[in-house]
């Protein structure tokens, strides 16, 4: 008998409020170990805002998130939410275009706290080298170890984030909006690499508006209203629900 993955995150009667506004109206939600979970809805849903909690970037009016069903998160302050095990990729890609690649994961090597990370990485410069090499097959940019970030294209530029976020060996990867801007080889080739990240030690948690991408990605897909959860299943069913097509899809 299969048992059930275990809770990554937990949240239960998250509220946020920016002013006289809403963001997040008492959500529950859970993100479990080896699973891709998609969060989709229409703007100001609360699905950055929602990472943003994850991240300690935004604080909630009330409510609990907890890490492995004991750590507290919104307490913590963003190092510490880094240190615990959150690692987040942004829309926008912000590597360091002057420097290589391979210099991008190094640094990321350099700067992540030793206690996070295998003894093996501190010891020498050729055992981070060969970290950084793992990292660069995972993510696709093996052949560019050399090449100026700065050069890359948009997608590739992403990839190497995903790969700065890996270097910290998270338990919750926050994926938001990976594919926007990216041409259809480059959305194709961020799904395999999104799918081949899935691990029984990692969570995965996607904001994404490319629903072709999300059928491809996800285990599970929340969708967001008013801050609030209005449907969480599958994919192909949210395509049908006639509630995700009046508030999102069908617009």
């Amino acid at each position: 008998m299969n048992q059930a993955p275990a809770n990554a995150l937990s949240v239960k009667n998250l509220l946020v409020q920016f002013g006289n506004f809403t963001a997040i109206n008492n959500l529950a939600f859970t993100a479990s170990y080896g699973h891709v979970h998609a969060v989709i809805g229409p703007n100001g849903a609360g699905k950055t805002t929602l990472l943003d909690i994850f991240t300690g970037r935004s604080k909630a009016r009330s409510g609990s998130v907890l890490l492995d069903e004991k750590l507290e998160l919104t307490r913590l302050s963003e190092v510490q939410l880094a240190l615990a095990g959150i690692g987040r990729k942004f829309q926008k890609p912000s590597v360091f275009e002057a420097l290589t690649v391979a210099e991008n994961l190094d640094l990321a090597f350099r700067r992540a706290d030793r206690s996070l990370l295998n003894e093996v990485f501190s010891r020498s410069d050729r055992a981070r080298s060969d970290a950084v090499d793992g990292i660069l097959q995972i993510i696709g940019l093996g052949t560019q170890r050399h090449a100026r970030a700065g050069i890359l294209s948009h997608g590739q530029k992403q990839w190497l984030e995903i790969g700065m976020v890996l270097v910290r060996q998270p338990k919750v990867v926050l994926l938001d909006e990976p594919v926007a801007g990216m041409s259809d080889e480059e959305t194709e080739q961020t799904a395999k690499l999104v799918r081949s990240l899935r691990s029984p030690e990692r969570a995965i948690i996607v904001v994404e508006h490319d629903m072709d991408f999300v059928e491809q990605i996800a285990d599970l897909v929340t969708v967001l209203d008013q801050g609030a959860t209005l449907f969480e299943g599958d994919m192909k069913a949210a395509r049908t629900d006639p509630r995700v097509l009046d508030v999102y899809i069908g617009r």
